[in-house]
């Protein structure tokens, strides 16, 4: 398939997208219509070429208010006619005043400081030189009148979508989300979003139109939520008894959420009882725990020791029965500690050099590498893997779990319980499988080679990833697989993540480890899912990283010239890297590379680095192997790390290898510990510490500047770190 940019959609591109949605969904959803949806469908193949195209191109944007002057489009020849005739069929309007919030939203908040400025008021307005805009939109709302702002002769300067809940209600039913518009579609013609190809039929994602309907409701109730305001709120209160009742796993999962939603938006503006009984229409978590918590602010404690027997007795998940027994024992036991301060403060402490405080991780796993242990940053990928792998031809086969549209990679039912049901005996010969190592291998590898590459929603295609996996697979404790797979699959959402960061292999065994640095906190579904590996039978721990000074740390400081700014488009030019270690520089390796382009006049103009100077150097590949040896375990330094870093690691991509290592910016490590200075900039501090620089902007002579503010940044780390330590004496 050719480049992305050098395809190009047909004119009317978009009106093909929404007739082949709209032909789907009458094939497959017919059954879920109402009568509005057909007349809406009906009303729309009446329209002529121009007016259609002018509605999809309206319904392809997002929001529902639109400046008429902004709808211009050179295929559409008869604008004024196509939007007359959809005025007269209801897809648009003329605003009015029940749009004023929407024109609201609509203008820049430079134009609303005028307006408000401008207009009289008895209310006092928010600060206008500090106010967000959404708070200059609610003062106006609640407090201007509609003619104040948008006057009868202006409102034809707006177009206002209308009809919008059906097609809202027809997106919905093909990709099972609110979403505004068909971008899909042409991101997948353009090559950018790779569809279900291995897939060609494909099942309605709803029975019934109840469920449909029903689903659809609790979508744009949550939708509401993310943006919610005092209006609403009271507004969503009023109404909540009423919602309707779930038809599924779903909607149960929507409603619980919506409802623990709106009881947090009540409980932050202090309605409190409105909150609690909001919290009292579900048994769902984390819903529970706010009302638990509720019962014991208002002094109802009974309540709440009750309300946590039940909990204890019969959890709805892992994390609420954690929660449940910790806050029980805090409040009417004797502990008075939670569970997840004592793992943390029970856990094995690490004394890790600071220049690895970004990616405590990386870190780490760079320490184990110093002791002869190999760690891997595993985290969910591995046990994504194995699920994927293990069961895909039961995910992704013809007769398993359904697939909605060419765009969703991800069956559902995984969440829900439906998928493990409706394919038990295929799953349990899956899992039988498990017992038998090599077998299981085995039939890894061949599902990896049969399938590498094909788009999905559960795994990536690293090869890393997937040798970590078959480690996992052999090192195992016995019937550890089949138990953490099983509860995987009855409920994939709940027990896909929050697996320890680290795997690491040491001798034939196995074992896992949480990496947390002061002020993390470790999260409830973390501990669940690391109680979880400890029933099955794996070593588990947390180690808190706790960062030092290291004297004999080893350190290469990395300069790169580019021919531009961005590492996407530009490529490197020149290396110059310096290795020190004991406070001294002991080695140096530069080169300079043909960036296989043009250099532009004022790259060459900052860095003399010409086309004739790079037109025989290597390329990037032909010395690639050597600048990683040179790099070695040391951590990578580099004045703004995230541009050399960036562009050396961009170059290791594009020959489809990775490069990973701790990174340590001298530009913030020069403003923690020499704060105040006038500039930050390397010629600037290289005159304030009287650092040679005669040959700035070639890269070995900024690298060894960068060396030499390096060498000044350690000393007063170093002076910090004893300072720290006879304080503690």
């Amino acid at each position: 398939m050719p480049a992305a940019s050098q395809i190009v959609l047909p004119s009317r591109y978009y009106l093909d997208h929404f007739d082949e949605m709209v032909d789907f969904l009458r094939e497959r959803y017919n059954h879920a219509f109402d009568e509005c949806h057909r007349e809406f469908l009906g009303d729309f193949s009446s329209l002529d070429l121009d007016a259609q195209c002018l509605y999809v191109r309206i319904a392809n944007r997002k929001g529902r208010i639109f400046r008429w002057n902004e709808l211009r489009y050179d295929e559409i020849k008869e604008r004024e006619s196509a939007a007359e005739e959809l005025r007269e069929k209801g897809f648009i309007r003329e605003p009015d005043s029940n749009d004023k919030k929407d024109l609201l939203i609509l203008q820049t908040r430079p134009t609303l400081v005028d307006w408000i400025r401008n207009t009289p008021s008895s209310s006092p307005p928010p600060k206008l030189g500090s106010a967000k805009k959404r708070e200059l939109v609610h003062w106006s709302t609640t407090h201007l009148s509609f003619s104040d702002y948008f006057p009868a002769d202006t409102l034809a300067n707006y177009v206002v979508q209308d009809r919008i809940d059906e097609i809202e209600y027809l997106f919905y039913l093909y990709f099972g989300k609110l979403r505004d518009g068909l971008t899909a579609f042409a991101l997948r013609d353009l090559g950018v979003v790779k569809p279900a190809t291995f897939r060609k039929e494909f099942e309605a994602r709803f029975d019934s139109r109840e469920a449909a309907l029903v689903s659809y409701h609790y979508e744009k109730i949550v939708r509401t939520l993310r943006s919610l305001d005092e209006g609403t709120a009271e507004q969503l209160l009023t109404e909540v008894r009423t919602w309707p009742q779930p038809v599924d796993h779903k909607t149960e999962s929507l409603r619980a959420y919506a409802i623990g939603k709106l009881g947090r938006y009540l409980e932050r503006h202090g309605q409190l009882e409105e909150a609690l009984q909001v919290y009292r229409l579900t048994d769902q978590f984390p819903a529970t725990e706010r009302a638990v918590r509720l019962y014991y602010q208002l002094n109802q404690k009974e309540k709440a020791r009750e309300t946590l027997n039940s909990m204890i007795a019969d959890p709805s998940c892992d994390e609420e029965l954690i929660f449940a027994e910790d806050f029980h024992e805090r409040k009417f036991g004797t502990r008075r500690v939670g569970r997840l301060t004592e793992v943390l403060r029970s856990a094995q402490i690490m004394h890790l050099d600071e220049s690895g405080r970004g990616t405590p991780e990386a870190a780490v796993v760079h320490d184990f590498a110093r002791q002869g242990v190999f760690a891997f940053h595993a985290e969910n990928s591995i046990w994504q893997m194995l699920f994927g792998l293990l069961f895909w031809d039961i995910l992704y086969g013809k007769e398993s779990a359904p697939l909605h549209n060419s765009f969703e990679l991800r069956p559902s039912g995984l969440s829900s319980g439906e998928f493990a049901e409706r394919n038990k005996p295929a799953i349990e010969e899956k899992l039988a499988l498990l017992d038998h190592r090599e077998k299981t291998i085995e039939f890894l590898q061949k599902t990896w080679k049969e399938n590498e590459g094909t788009p999905n929603g559960l795994l990536g295609w690293y090869p890393e990833v997937f040798a970590a996996t078959l480690e996992l697979v052999n090192r195992s404790p016995d019937e550890a697989l089949r138990g953490i797979l099983t509860e995987m699959v009855n409920n994939h959402r709940a027990n896909r993540s929050g697996f320890p960061d680290l795997m690491i292999l040491e001798g034939d065994g196995i074992r896992f480890a949480e990496v947390k640095t002061s002020g993390d906190r470790l999260q409830r579904h973390q501990l669940a899912q690391l109680e979880r590996l400890r029933r099955f039978g794996y070593p588990v721990e947390v180690i808190r990283a706790e960062w030092t000074v290291d004297p004999e740390q080893g350190y290469v400081v990395v300069d790169v010239e580019t021919t531009g700014g961005n590492a996407k488009w530009n490529r490197v030019t020149e290396i110059g890297a310096v290795k020190v270690r004991g406070g001294v520089i002991i080695d140096e390796w530069t080169t300079l590379l043909n960036p296989e382009r043009s250099i532009p006049k004022r790259i060459v103009e900052l860095t003399g680095i010409t086309d004739e100077m790079v037109k025989e150097a290597p390329l990037f590949p032909d010395v690639a192997e050597e600048f990683r040896e040179f790099l070695g375990d040391a951590v990578f330094v580099a004045h703004r790390a995230a541009f050399d870093f960036g562009f050396l690691r961009a170059e290791f991509q594009r020959i489809e290898q990775d490069l990973q290592c701790p990174t340590m910016c001298t530009v913030v490590a020069m403003r923690r510990y020499f704060p105040g200075l006038q500039s930050y900039g390397l010629a600037k501090l290289c005159q304030e510490f009287e650092v040679n620089l005669d040959n700035h902007h070639r890269a070995l002579a900024d690298a060894k500047a960068t060396a030499e503010l390096l060498l000044k940044i350690n000393e007063s780390r170093l002076e910090e770190a004893k300072k720290s330590t006879e304080n503690r004496d």
